[in-house]
C-alpha cells in the first residue's frame, strides 16, 4: 500500500528532473605560452559543454574553432579587443581572454567528430598552440 502512494510521488520527481535539460560537461583550459592545459577535450554530441578559460600567460589568447557544428554559442568574460571588431566571424566557436583574466564559452555541439582548436592570435598557431576538441 505504502509502495503505491510513493512509487507515483519517486517517478514525478525523477521526471520532472529530466524534462529541466541536462547539465553541461564542465571544463577548464589554461591558456598560456603557447598552449593550452589540457590539449584535447571530449564531450557528448548534443550535451551542453561549459568550458572556463583561464589566461595565465602575459598577452592575450583565444580559443577558436573554425568550423563544427554547435548551437546555443555564448560567452561571458574577457573577450578582449581583437574580438569586438568583429573580425573572427569565421569561427563557428570563439572567444578572447586578456593576460590574467577569464572567460565562459558555452555551447552545444551537434555532430560527432574531431575538430581542431587554435589561437589565433598572430603567430600563435605559428608557434603551436592548438589543441583538439573530440566529440563523440
Amino acid at each position: 500500500m505504502l509502495l503505491k502512494k510513493v512509487l507515483p510521488v519517486f517517478l514525478a520527481v525523477l521526471l520532472s528532473a529530466c524534462a529541466g535539460g541536462s547539465a553541461p560537461t564542465k571544463v577548464t583550459v589554461t591558456m598560456s605560452e603557447f598552449a593550452f592545459e589540457p590539449a584535447s577535450i571530449t564531450v557528448t554530441a548534443g550535451q551542453p559543454v561549459e568550458i572556463t578559460l583561464v589566461n595565465e600567460g602575459a598577452i592575450e589568447h583565444d580559443f577558436a574553432i573554425e568550423v563544427i557544428p554547435v548551437e546555443d554559442v555564448s560567452t561571458e568574460g574577457s573577450m578582449s579587443g581583437h574580438d569586438e571588431s568583429g573580425q573572427h566571424s569565421e569561427f563557428d566557436v570563439h572567444t578572447a581572454t586578456g593576460p590574467g583574466e577569464t572567460s565562459v564559452l558555452r555551447f552545444t555541439p551537434t555532430q560527432p567528430g574531431t575538430y581542431k582548436i587554435i589561437c589565433s592570435v598572430p603567430g600563435h598557431l605559428d608557434a603551436g598552440m592548438t589543441g583538439e576538441l573530440i566529440v563523440k
